[in-house]
């Protein structure tokens, strides 16, 4: 029996999958494999794409542990369905169904690459409409290509994606930042429908502010685009719990000596992946849990020279569900370091394309034409969200809502 067909078989194929509504996608998991069990390939591949259009992305950045495999039954009392596993194996072993189009005569204007507006571009030009594709970068791929290494993510699949999309029709427009050399406006007026898939631009400091004091997206454009040399500095610390904290400090670890997380609650309130977390400290990246960054301690020229830290205690939990942190009063120390990374997380800020630019209560915005997807609709969310969020745009331009 080989692997795939170990990790198909132990599936139960519950009458009311449980690991389907942790997808948020909504992937048809138990149908495409009982598929795989029948030795169907092509059909499972077929209920997968009907679903989800980037099965090579979800499968490989998914947290899957808190989705689809967290709400799997098995995994009550063992271990549960490799899920991810499959739906990359199907990804791996078949093709995505190709675009075919009946011209409609509209046209839409997609402000950004990332998955959200990839997954809409899809669906528009599916259902007739002539679409262009407007992304800053000289590549596509939103914060998947700015923001995640190469050594967890290969690039090469997004590479394949553009191929597939301009092979079909689509139109991208690299190097061209809406706002700034082309006017929103002008979208507005050039095509029947723009859809921004801006993402979450906006980074939180917290006031943090120093020279080598960065947040946590704008070093891994730094890393990952830019290719700049971080291979002077000593010792960075980097503050926060989440995936992109992960990132920086894996990222900083291969190129520094020393790399030390400070994280406010305990390992078990993380909000990052289990194996994030794993191979970080199996790479060697120090975690001081249990606290906080109050300030920096800067040099006579306004370099970083330490953090101010406080240690913190746990109680009951907050609206997020997990324990509140609370300083523990006189505990302050400083943790030398001469790189700081604020890796706590990012927000939307509409009004910097269009002052009257707010979200609606659909997909469309409070301006004309204009329509909101992915990060910049929903909030800083997961790669499957993005998908699911496209395409549930897209179905509202079709629809002229």
């Amino acid at each position: 029996m080989t692997n795939i067909e170990e990790q198909t078989s132990y599936c139960l194929s519950c009458p009311r999958p449980r690991c389907e509504t942790g997808c948020p996608t909504r992937n048809h998991i138990r149908d495409f494999i009982h598929c795989l069990k029948e030795n169907d390939l092509p059909k499972a591949a077929e209920v997968l794409y009907a679903v989800n259009p980037f099965p090579e992305l979800t499968s490989r950045l998914c947290d899957c542990d808190r989705q689809c495999q967290g709400h799997c039954v098995r995994g009550i009392k063992g271990e549960p369905v490799q899920i991810q596993q499959i739906e990359r194996y199907i990804a791996d072993h078949s093709s995505r169904p190709q675009l075919d189009q009946t011209v409609n005569g509209k046209k839409a204007a997609l402000v950004g690459s990332g998955p959200s507006c990839l997954a809409a571009a899809r669906d528009l030009y599916q259902g007739g409409w002539e679409v262009h594709i407007y992304e800053k970068e000289e590549k596509i791929g939103g914060a998947i290509l700015t923001g995640i290494p190469a050594y967890r993510f290969d690039h090469s699949y997004l590479d394949t994606i553009a191929q597939e999309l301009q092979e079909a029709g689509i139109v991208f427009h690299f190097g061209c930042t809406v706002g700034k050399d082309i006017a929103l406006k002008d979208l507005q007026q050039d095509y029947d429908a723009v859809l921004l898939g801006i993402g979450a631009q906006v980074e939180r400091k917290y006031g943090m502010e120093g020279i080598h004091a960065t947040a946590g997206l704008s070093l891994l454009y730094d890393l990952n685009v830019l290719h700049k040399d971080y291979r002077h500095f000593h010792r960075a610390i980097v503050w926060g719990g989440g995936n992109v904290a992960m990132d920086c400090a894996r990222s900083l670890k291969r190129v520094l000596e020393e790399v030390i997380v400070v994280y406010r609650r305990s390992e078990k309130e993380m909000p990052a992946n289990r194996d994030e977390i794993e191979e970080a400290k199996a790479e060697g990246v120090i975690f001081r849990f249990l606290s906080n960054v109050k300030g920096l301690v800067l040099d006579e020229e306004g370099r970083v020279k330490a953090a101010r830290c406080i240690r913190m205690e746990l109680g009951e939990a907050d609206a997020s569900g997990r324990a509140a942190p609370h300083e523990v009063e006189g505990s302050e120390e400083e943790l030398p370091a001469d790189l700081f990374v604020a890796a706590i997380g990012q927000s939307v800020d509409l009004s910097l394309l269009d002052p009257q630019l707010a979200k609606g209560e659909t997909h469309h915005s409070s301006l004309p034409k204009v329509y909101l997807c992915g990060d910049a609709y929903l909030g800083p969310k997961t790669v499957a969200a993005a998908i699911t969020d496209g395409r549930l745009a897209a179905s509202e331009i079709l629809a002229g809502e």
